[in-house]
């Protein structure tokens, strides 16, 4: 915060409650001409820029627009004399004027402008002069505080309280006033003229608009206008905004780097869409929500949204609600369009628009987010769950990358990265002694999405100078997500880290099971989707999939399908979470989030088919996925537009839609990449940068040829050994690397030799023989690689 102080010439005391003013006729011809006891000129718009929108309410007589049609109505406890209006601290002493969001702040630049305000005696009780606030308690309002001082108030984006900006100046009872807020990006200035001088300028955060569901009100307040009556009289009152002159400049002007940004590999993209039952069943699920958010959705939420870029952050108080349910429903769209699922005769909506609306809600959200505007959301460790709203719209954003333009790809790539810097420590449920240290509620679900964000920026920009870090971070964060006690003091090795080394608690119980809002909770065991989304994206840029992304998913599957919860102690009937034969699931402890979930636990299902896990249970996860996914479809089928719920009782999520609409094409989007299964993982140690899957796994033969282990080796075979290693690097071609492992795998049958460095490194190069050169296209043929 900045304080100035500027003495001001002029008296306290006013001789009668009106004030100086500029006639109707004058001021219609000034336009923007503002009245403040002193004229003074409106902000212009540069040429050819964005037009400011601006009215000034002249309270001389009535409230009417003297510069627009924006005319307000006095209700009858309202009276005019002295050239101001005059409030008497009843319900029916309000002056309305008519809402508009041209009027509000978040574009470019926002100002009120209050002239000639004289308070009566104060009320000691809160007043308001002047308030745009709905009924949802959101807005922007100028008090007159109990103690008499007056003071600007604001929602702010991801405060669940509104900001105060205390301006220090005690009103005195007939004493004129002129006030004047100005917002712009990441800051608030309050200026106070007249009976005092001062100005003051403090940070602010992104304010939160009005909803339109009430009108600005003048001399009333609360959210229904029925308290906080203003006691004294009033000038005029001006309101302008100007828009953006881009609605993406921040965006480029914060950029920091112009990071090289690695897309999925068009070849796996384009892929044929398989046809076997379980994606069959995947891609109508994904498309009934697709249709639902193409029609319904968009219709209700957007289709009233000119501009090409949406205030959404501003749009709600709940910032997960304004964030994550677009960012789902973008990822959505995006997944069904990348793949070439998309279906413009199901929809109504043609390719094309489709596109153009994942872009619009993407770069809006990356746009509002504080790595491109000061006053912005996030990051995760400022505001909880922002790291998974930038997963969201990044991972739409990458799918679909070309279409945007440079400087929404900007919006984006800035968004990713900062909340991959700012990314928190590993969490956790219980500490490394075994000490629940966050009762009934693990972290497993957090370090996950965290994980998903991390995985995505390295995966995105590999070539940028944190992309080591933020990978290093999507592994430690997805083996700390599902850690099991036992895992703290594991020295087995995942992905080059060392279990006992890495991790300094746990948040999965030793049965799979997960505690979450002091349940044991079957909705939170699924989490570990959000460490797969790391997975998916390594395999379509044509990487294998790191093992740490995987790990212990088999544990919680089995949990799910085969765990016996008797009854008592836990509820009636008892028996396993998936009820055998049928579609329903148990809760051993109850479910706070509804009855209904049937995708939720066939997004598992398919996972577990498509990576080789849970073939040894009592029902494979095939027949599971195949029952859950008919199930899903079954209750899509109840409404023309694809939704899937009912009622709150069937699921009380508020964003029920978007989120099963996102599952549905995750889930779709894991069979497309999988079928036929992906039964390879990699536990290279990533001592590389490399993003050749080849490469990588022959990383961990050289570690054993460098090591002290490598020492023992015969020299001759230690030369042929690195001689072939050599050849492998420099490949230039698909042909060139099969003919470097299979040299490799000649110099290792031809020795006797049985030690632990040997079997290591025949361990590496059948990996790389059996999983790398299989891939599609085979190794390292990623054309994606494009400048931002």
């Amino acid at each position: 915060m900045s304080l100035s102080v500027q003495p001001r010439a002029r008296g306290p005391q006013r001789a009668l409650l009106g004030g100086p003013k500029v006639s109707r006729a004058i001021a219609a011809g000034l336009g923007a001409v503002l009245v403040l006891g002193l004229l003074t000129s409106a902000p212009t718009a540069e040429a050819g820029g964005p037009a400011e929108a601006t009215s000034t309410w002249a309270l001389d007589s009535d409230a009417r627009d003297s510069v627009g049609d924006r005319h307000g109505e006095a209700l009858p406890g309202v009276s005019f004399s002295g050239g101001s209006a005059q409030f008497s601290r009843r319900d029916d002493s309000e002056i309305q004027l008519p809402y508009d969001r041209r009027l509000e702040p978040g574009e470019g630049r926002w100002r009120l402008e209050l002239s000639d305000v004289v308070p009566g005696p104060l009320t000691r009780s809160h007043q308001a002069i002047a308030t745009s606030r709905s009924v949802t308690n959101q807005g922007w309002a100028l008090y007159i505080m109990p103690t008499g001082e007056f003071r600007f108030w604001s929602r702010v984006v991801g405060q669940s309280s509104w900001s105060q900006f205390a301006t220090g100046v005690i009103a005195q009872p007939g004493t004129s006033y002129d006030v004047a807020v100005t917002w712009e990006p990441g800051t608030v200035a309050v200026r106070i003229s007249g009976g005092a001088s001062k100005e003051l300028t403090f940070d602010m955060a992104m304010p939160v608009i009005n909803d339109g569901s009430n009108p600005i009100r003048l001399g009333n307040g609360g959210d229904r206008g029925t308290e906080f009556f203003y006691n004294g009289s009033l000038g005029a009152v001006t309101l302008s905004a100007t828009p953006r002159a881009n609605a993406w400049s921040l965006c480029e002007e914060n950029a920091t780097t112009s990071p090289a940004v690695t897309r999925p590999d068009p070849a796996i993209l384009e892929r044929p869409i398989p046809t076997d039952e379980i994606s069959r069943l995947a891609l109508e699920a994904a498309r009934n929500a697709n249709r639902y958010i193409t029609s319904t959705y968009w219709n209700g939420l957007f289709a009233g949204e000119e501009d090409e870029r949406i205030n959404l952050a501003q749009r709600i108080g709940n910032t997960e609600y304004a964030l994550r349910g677009p960012a789902m429903a973008a990822v959505n769209m995006a997944i069904m369009l990348a793949t070439g699922a998309y279906d413009p005769a199901d929809t109504g909506v043609s390719e094309a628009e489709a596109r153009t609306r994942v872009v619009r809600l993407v770069s809006s959200a990356a746009a509002e987010h504080r790595a491109n505007d000061p006053g912005g959301w996030g990051t995760e460790s400022r505001l909880w769950q922002a790291s998974l709203w930038a997963y969201y719209n990044g991972f739409a954003a990458w799918l679909l990358w070309d279409d945007l333009s440079p400087a929404q790809q900007a919006c984006v790539t800035n968004m990713v990265a900062t909340e991959a810097d700012a990314m928190p420590d590993l969490a956790y449920y219980r500490n490394a002694d075994g000490t629940i240290i966050r009762p009934g509620n693990t972290q497993a679900e957090e370090n996950a999405w965290r994980s998903s964000l991390s995985g995505l920026a390295a995966i995105m920009m590999p070539g940028t100078a944190n992309s080591t870090q933020w990978r290093d971070d999507a592994l430690a964060l997805a083996l700390a997500a599902w850690a099991t006690p036992k895992d703290v003091t594991a020295p087995e090795v995942v992905n080059g880290r060392q279990l006992d080394r890495l991790l300094d608690g746990s948040n999965v119980e030793a049965d799979g099971t997960v505690e979450n809002h002091n349940l044991m909770h079957p909705i939170y065991m699924l989490a570990f989707d959000q460490n797969v989304n790391n997975a998916l994206g390594q395999q379509m840029t044509g990487q294998l999939p790191a093992a740490a992304f995987l790990r212990n998913v088999d544990l919680t599957y089995e949990a799910l399908v085969d765990l016996e919860f008797p009854s008592p102690p836990w509820l009636s009937p008892g028996g396993t979470i998936y009820v055998p034969g049928e579609s329903s699931i148990y809760y051993p402890d109850g479910n706070d989030w509804g009855t209904t979930f049937p995708l939720y636990f066939a997004q598992a299902d398919v996972i577990a088919d498509s990576y080789g896990i849970g073939s040894n249970l009592s029902t494979p996860p095939s027949e599971w996925a195949v029952r859950h996914l008919q199930a899903a479809i079954d209750l899509q089928s109840r409404f023309a537009d694809g939704h899937t719920y009912l009622n709150t009782t069937e699921s009380n999520y508020r964003l029920r839609e978007e989120r099963t609409a996102q599952i549905a094409a995750h889930t779709f989007l894991t069979r497309f990449l999988n079928s036929p299964a992906q039964t390879c993982l990699t536990n290279r140690p990533y001592t590389t940068t490399t993003t050749d899957p080849l490469l990588g796994e022959l990383e961990s033969a050289w570690q054993v040829i460098d090591s002290e282990a490598g020492k023992t080796l015969p020299p001759a075979l230690e030369d042929e050994l690195r001689a072939a290693l050599e050849q492998a690097t420099e490949a230039g071609n698909h042909g060139q690397k099969v003919a470097a492992i299979r040299a490799l795998q000649r110099h290792l049958a031809r020795t006797e030799i049985d030690s632990p460095a040997i079997r290591q490194i025949r361990k590496a190069v059948e990996s790389a023989a059996t999983c790398a050169l299989q891939l599609p296209g085979g190794p390292g043929t990623n054309p994606g690689q494009t400048p931002r």
